[in-house]
């Protein structure tokens, strides 16, 4: 949806002043704050003043559904609009609309107006989960400093584990690519001091990020029971285990994502590196000269994947990127696949993505591929980084 921006101070327009200024009246004969407004809407904070000053002009819907807030009419603010049919919500850069027991969640996707059916499903569950991004978002005083980034980490890790937790039985791959990061795109989320920003290229590193803040808080507290501990450890530390690793191989410590140490009597070991990627574009390639290193030095190394990949339509289907599995038809398996179950490019692949193919238990592989969700942390991530564990530490 497009929205509308006008700077009043250049381009003055009375009516509009006259509008904005009357909407500013009955949010304050309701006695209701801006902040509570704002709250009230899931809108980032500061979004209701900047409107009420007309440093951006809100749009039809928007101004829709905040007379609907206010149990205002149209009539109310332009005195003589029929007051039938308010809308509770407005089209944002993704929305959701109530279609039986479903969700259809919207967004624009390239040229077109897409939208995903999500099952058993309602539109109260979906503003609480796009609420959770908007209050984790609604601290930010900066955009790129080393706070600001643990901030939009947080926050996005909290709304995705939340819906995932209101949906176990969605695809958690799609909740990523079709919820959460179109709700992190949108300004509407993030404070308005931000309004001016585009969020895509800030996403790519935050989701990152945030994948690996969510494969720490699901598995960190099972695994450490079985005496493995997972993390995500400083520069420093990151280079000082790699010094540790019995490789000719230079290992660069910013290719590190995830660390497994293992619990002994002498302390803490090192014994692997997860690689955390939301898709395969995301230079997977880059990842998989230490990975091989790694396990030709007898170290773990598997990679730990949403697997999204889409292409734009109306009803969009993420597909992930790995194609067929082997069949007895024949081998129409896809380079990226034969990397893994041939090559050995990395110990094991992880897709949190239900529509890749596993590789077929009958199959000899150098790296098998699982296909994993987020219900229950005893499950096959968590069973071979434990055997990769009793493996390393056994010799």
């Amino acid at each position: 949806m497009e929205y509308l921006r006008s700077r009043i101070m250049s381009h003055p327009n009375k009516y509009v002043d006259a509008v904005l200024s009357r909407l500013k009246q009955l949010r304050e004969e309701s006695h209701i704050t801006p902040a509570e407004l704002d709250d009230k809407l899931i809108l980032g904070p500061g979004w209701v003043e900047r409107f009420e000053t007309g440093r951006t002009v809100p749009s039809i819907g928007l101004i829709l559904a905040i007379l609907h807030a206010l149990r205002k009419t149209p009539d109310d603010l332009f005195g003589h609009i029929t007051a039938a049919g308010i809308p509770g919500d407005f089209e944002r850069q993704v929305y959701a609309v109530q279609d039986g027991r479903d969700l259809l969640i919207r967004f624009n996707y390239a040229e077109y107006d897409a939208q995903y059916r999500l099952a058993n499903a309602t539109l109260e569950q979906f503003n609480a989960v796009v609420k959770t991004l908007r209050d984790g978002l609604s601290v930010l005083t900066e955009t790129d400093d080393a706070q600001g980034q643990a901030v939009k980490k947080n926050a996005v890790a909290d709304a995705f584990l939340a819906a995932v937790k209101q949906w176990p039985h969605a695809n958690p791959s799609d909740l990523w690519w079709f919820l959460i990061c179109r709700a992190y795109c949108d300004p509407f989320n993030h404070p308005a001091k931000f309004a001016r920003l585009s969020f895509e290229q800030s996403w790519k590193r935050t989701g990152g990020w945030a994948l690996e803040e969510v494969l720490i808080r699901h598995y960190a507290p099972f695994l450490k029971k079985n005496g493995i501990s997972i993390c995500i450890p400083s520069i420093e530390e990151k280079r000082r285990l790699l010094r540790s690793v019995r490789t000719s191989e230079r290992l660069e410590a910013d290719k590190v994502d995830v660390v497994l140490t293992g619990d002994t009597k002498q302390g803490n070991t090192f014994f692997g590196v997860v690689h955390v990627k939301a898709s395969f574009a995301e230079r997977r390639t880059d990842d998989v000269p230490m990975s091989r290193a790694l396990i030709a030095a007898g170290y773990t190394s598997p990679l730990w994947t949403m697997d999204c990949k889409s292409m734009p339509s109306a009803k969009p289907v993420n597909r992930g990127e790995l194609g067929d599995s082997l069949t007895l038809k024949g081998d129409e398996r896809s380079a990226k696949r034969k990397d893994i179950e041939d090559d050995g490019s990395f110990s094991a692949c992880f897709s949190y993505n239900s529509n890749t193919l596993p590789t077929p238990a009958a199959q000899r592989a150098k790296g098998r591929i699982y296909v994993c969700n987020l219900s229950n942390p005893d499950d096959a991530f968590s069973r071979f980084i434990i055997s990769e564990w009793r493996r390393f530490h056994k010799h």
